[in-house]
């Protein structure tokens, strides 16, 4: 357990040393340029967690997802490559925004994908105005926010009728919704996650997928129970 605690803490303070100064823009920004997710011989790569049997399996629940509630357009926040979004919405032929805080990658986006259902916004999820859909999905992107980040995105998300919110997280956690700073490290490496159902957040949400990643940890996707189409602020 020590030496758990003391490989946190290093990690952390290399973030906050790496990123804790930038903004999200420049965060990502950074994360992309430098390759900290991987690289897979394109220009911009969202990581191991947009490829392999898993998120295929995470395609394959959204699109089903989609088809039972007649959901006729989606907002993908953090939607990285595009790599999920393409599947999903090849498969379903819904209005479809992406959107993420990247202005090269939206351009790079923007100019090489060709199809009149797809556009993509490049906007800070924290603070800007969000469009307006039936489905929003927000993918492994929570986890790499600081907790009051991820509360102002959870304040933020009044536009949709439905929310499913993805994370990665240990199977057997030894702390809930840990803070750290915003950056490419997730919290399931401390034996943490985020839980939106847990304090500091407490949104009324339900589980409604889960597959193993690997032998200590899961993806799971809860959807929020909306009171008509409003959201709880999460930052009051």
């Amino acid at each position: 357990m020590l030496r758990k605690m003391t490989s946190w803490f290093c990690r952390r303070f290399q973030s906050a040393r790496n990123y804790g100064a930038l903004t999200l823009a420049e965060t990502f920004r950074r994360i992309y340029r430098t390759g900290a997710w991987g690289s897979d011989g394109e220009r911009f790569y969202s990581g191991p967690g947009s490829r392999g049997t898993c998120s295929k399996d995470y395609c394959a629940s959204v699109i089903q997802f989609i088809r039972e509630h007649q959901v006729e357009s989606v907002v993908d926040l953090g939607c990285g490559d595009f790599s999920v979004g393409r599947r999903i919405t090849e498969a379903t032929r819904v209005r479809y925004t992406g959107i993420d805080v990247v202005p090269e990658l939206i351009e790079h986006l923007r100019s090489t994908v060709h199809d009149p259902l797809i556009s993509f916004q490049c906007a800070d999820i924290t603070v800007d105005l969000l469009p307006v859909a039936d489905l929003c999905l927000i993918r492994q992107v929570l986890q790499h926010l600081s907790n009051d980040e991820i509360s102002r995105v959870l304040a933020n998300l009044g536009g949709f009728s439905h929310v499913l919110f993805t994370e990665h997280l240990p199977l057997h956690p030894v702390s809930i919704n840990r803070d750290k700073p915003h950056g490419p490290d997730i919290r399931e490496r401390y034996g943490s996650g985020v839980y939106l159902e847990q304090h500091p957040f407490s949104l009324p949400v339900v589980e409604v997928w889960k597959y193993p990643l690997n032998q200590n940890s899961i993806l799971k996707t809860v959807l929020l129970r909306q009171d008509g189409n409003r959201i709880p602020d999460a930052a009051a």
